[in-house]
C-alpha cells in the first residue's frame, strides 16, 4: 500500500460541476456481508487464517466491537480490546480461561486510541505484562485526551471559537467529554515500539502489513494480509455506518476530510476480493463498492451545504442542522455530529467553494 499523503485527496474548484468530489458515481454496488456467525459477546470463534474473532460489548446503537485474536510468532496478537468497563473485565477474564491467554498472549496492537479500541491496554500491559503497541499519532493524541483532551487547551478553544463562532467548551460539556473517555480506559500502556507505516510486526506469524491512516483518528493502523487477501480495518472502513470524521480544537489547521477521502483512495488500491475485518458489523467483501458509497455521502452532505447556503450565509449551527436535524440527536451524538460538520466546511473552504463571513460575534458561511 502507497504512503498516505492527504495532499492525495481530491481537489477541486468552484468551477468544479457536481459531483463535489470527483470519481463519486450515481450508483454505487453493494458489499457482500460474509454468512459467518458472530460469536457471542465475550467468545471467540475461529474464522480465516488461523484468527479468531471476538465481540464486545459497549454502550450505544453501536453495541459492540470486535476484536481479533491473529496467530503470533510466539502466541496470540490482539488487535484491539474493548473499553474498560466492569462487563468487558469479566469477559476478558473468561476468555483468558478458555483461550488460556494467560500464557499465549505475546502482544496487542491498537488500531487507535479511541476507547473502545484501547480501553484495556493498559490494564492488559500491568497484569499481563505484554506489550502495547501503537502508531506514534496515536499514542499522542491518547496522551492529549488523558490529559484532559481540547477543551483543556484554552488557546485552541479561543482560536475555535474566533474560527467557527461556538462555544467548543459547551458542544463538548453535552458529551462529557472528556470525563466519558477517561472513565472507559484504563491508563496510557508502558511504551513500547511504535508502529511505523509500512511495517511488517515482526510479532504477527505471518507477513501482515502495516499502514496509518488518517482522517477518523491520527494514526490509525491497519494491517492486510495479501495471502488472503484480509484486511483488519478498525474503523476507517466500516460495511454499514460511516466513520466519523470531525475536526477537534487540537487538530488547528486539519482537513480531516482530505484526509479520510486520500485514506479510501488508498484503499482502493487492494484486491478487490479481500475480506474485511471491520471494528463494527459483520466481515464483507466489497472494498471498492463501500469506498465508492462512502464517497457519496459526503459528496451528498458537501453539496447540502453549498446548496444551503446559495441564497443567504448560515452560521455553523444552521449547517449542523442541514446536515444532521441537530435538535432530533442525543448529546454524545450531536457532540460527534458537531465535529463532523466543522470537517466538511473546513474542506469545502479550503477549495474556494465556501466563504466565511465574520457578522459581529457570528460566524456565517456562504456559497462562493
Amino acid at each position: 500500500m502507497p504512503p498516505e499523503n492527504p495532499t492525495h485527496a481530491r481537489t477541486l474548484t468552484s468551477a468544479d460541476p457536481k459531483p463535489i468530489l470527483r470519481g463519486t458515481p450515481a450508483a454505487v454496488p453493494a458489499i457482500e456481508l460474509l454468512p459467518w456467525e458472530p460469536p457471542q459477546i465475550g467468545s471467540a470463534v475461529d474464522i480465516v487464517h488461523g484468527i479468531r474473532w471476538i465481540r464486545h460489548e459497549i454502550p450505544g446503537p453501536l453495541r459492540h466491537i470486535n476484536v481479533w485474536l491473529i496467530p503470533g510468532r510466539d502466541g496470540w496478537v490482539l488487535v484491539d480490546t474493548g473499553m474498560y468497563r466492569p462487563p468487558t473485565v469479566q469477559a476478558w477474564e473468561g476468555l483468558f480461561e478458555t483461550e488460556r491467554l494467560q500464557k499465549t498472549l505475546a502482544a496487542v496492537i491498537v488500531t487507535h486510541h479511541h476507547p473502545d479500541h484501547v480501553g484495556m491496554a493498559g490494564h492488559f500491559a500491568r497484569r499481563y505484562g505484554v506489550p502495547v503497541r501503537m502508531s506514534a499519532p496515536a499514542r499522542a493524541a491518547m496522551l492529549r485526551m488523558l490529559n484532559g483532551g481540547p477543551v483543556a487547551m484554552s488557546e485552541a478553544v479561543a482560536e475555535h471559537r474566533e474560527t467557527w463562532g461556538v462555544d467548543y467548551k459547551a458542544v463538548a460539556a453535552r458529551a462529557r467529554s472528556p470525563a466519558m473517555y477517561l472513565e472507559v480506559q484504563s491508563g496510557l500502556p508502558v511504551p513500547a515500539p511504535v508502529i511505523v507505516e509500512g511495517e511488517r510486526p515482526v510479532e504477527l506469524r505471518d507477513p501482515w502489513e502495516a499502514s496509518l491512516h488518517f482522517g477518523h483518528a491520527d494514526g490509525h493502523v491497519c494491517l492486510f494480509l495479501s495471502e488472503g487477501p484480509v484486511l483488519i480495518s478498525g474503523d476507517q472502513l466500516l460495511p454499514r455506518i460511516s466513520s466519523n470524521v470531525s475536526l477537534h480544537p487540537d487538530q488547528g489547521a486539519a482537513d480531516p476530510l482530505a484526509d479520510y477521502l486520500a485514506s479510501l483512495d488508498r484503499l482502493d488500491e487492494l484486491p478487490a476480493d479481500t475480506i474485511v475485518l471491520p471494528a463494527h458489523g459483520r466481515p464483507f467483501r466489497g472494498i471498492h463498492a463501500r469506498t465508492a458509497q462512502l464517497r457519496a455521502e459526503h459528496n451528498e452532505r458537501l453539496e447540502r451545504i453549498v446548496d444551503s447556503t446559495a441564497t443567504e450565509p448560515r452560521d455553523t449551527l444552521e449547517l449542523l442542522e442541514v446536515l444532521f436535524g441537530a435538535r432530533r440527536l442525543d448529546n454524545k451524538n450531536y457532540y460527534f455530529a458537531y465535529g463532523e460538520t466543522l470537517a466538511h466546511i473546513r474542506y469545502l473552504h479550503r477549495r474556494g467553494l465556501l466563504t466565511r463571513v465574520a457578522d459581529g460575534d457570528r460566524v456565517l458561511w456562504r456559497r462562493s
